[in-house]
């Protein structure tokens, strides 16, 4: 007779908790600011799901559970937590490999840079809606003046704060990589004369695997359609030949 060995109990209630509180990331697959929520979770080598929505035709049940209607949005366990400084925070919190330092002034004072990221990522989106050409010039003054602030701040690399990667790296990655997208459309270029730290920060930032790796070879062209869609100034720089150029105005 053959006796059936036991169940362990235990083990299976752990691995029902663990995949209960896996973090499930909703997305926006063009988003930047989910980025920053992606970089974390791959640098602390979190294992994650993802859903991706289309913001411009939102499921109702992203609808309910999104105070602001906007993503990203991370579930962990039947919770909500939103806004991507508030996700990074909670994961910083919960998992090893911190992204924070441990002094608490420098803590204070990267977190202000992150929402000094914030601004400025904003203003990459500024650039893509700005119908006329002055407007469109006065949006990336103003990003590139606030560069300038960044530029007297940095450290000598290779990441903001020196040789430990941060949160103000992870804030900011995502800005680098739209601004190289949109500089082959306008001439925007970060460069040596201007921000010399930066350009090296930014080449850093943009050659980490966790960063690479959200950057399929097709983002960039999605990212010009969206471009497109948008109707600004900068959309006049892409190929008629290449793009539907009749498509409906939209942001999304």
């Amino acid at each position: 007779m053959i006796q059936e060995k036991p169940v362990n109990n235990d083990l299976t209630s752990v691995k029902l908790r663990e995949e209960y509180m896996k973090p499930k990331l909703i997305s926006f697959k063009l988003c930047p600011f989910v980025k920053r929520a992606e970089i974390a979770l791959r640098y602390k080598a979190i294992q994650y799901e993802i859903d991706y929505i289309d913001l411009a035709n939102p499921p109702e049940w992203f609808m309910d559970i999104s105070p602001f209607k906007k993503v990203p949005i991370l579930l962990v366990g039947g919770h909500v937590i939103f806004e991507s400084t508030v996700i990074c925070e909670y994961l910083d919190d919960a998992y090893p490999n911190k992204l924070h330092p441990d002094d608490l002034i420098l803590r204070a004072e990267n977190r202000s840079w992150v929402e000094f990221g914030s601004a400025c990522l904003w203003d990459s989106f500024y650039m893509t809606v700005k119908e006329e050409k002055d407007d469109f010039c006065r949006v990336r003054e103003d990003l590139f003046i606030k560069l300038d602030q960044v530029e007297r701040v940095i450290s000598n690399g290779p990441f903001f704060n020196g040789n430990k990667f941060s949160f103000v790296d992870v804030g900011f990655a995502p800005l680098f990589q739209l601004l190289e997208y949109i500089g082959e459309l306008n001439p925007i270029k970060i460069t040596a004369k201007r921000h010399p730290k930066i350009l090296e920060w930014k080449k850093q930032l943009l050659e980490l695997k966790e960063v690479k790796d959200l950057y399929p070879p097709d983002f960039k062209e999605l990212y010009f359609e969206q471009i497109l869609k948008r109707q600004g100034y900068l959309s006049k720089s892409l190929d008629n030949r290449k793009y539907d150029s009749s498509i409906k105005k939209r942001i999304y």
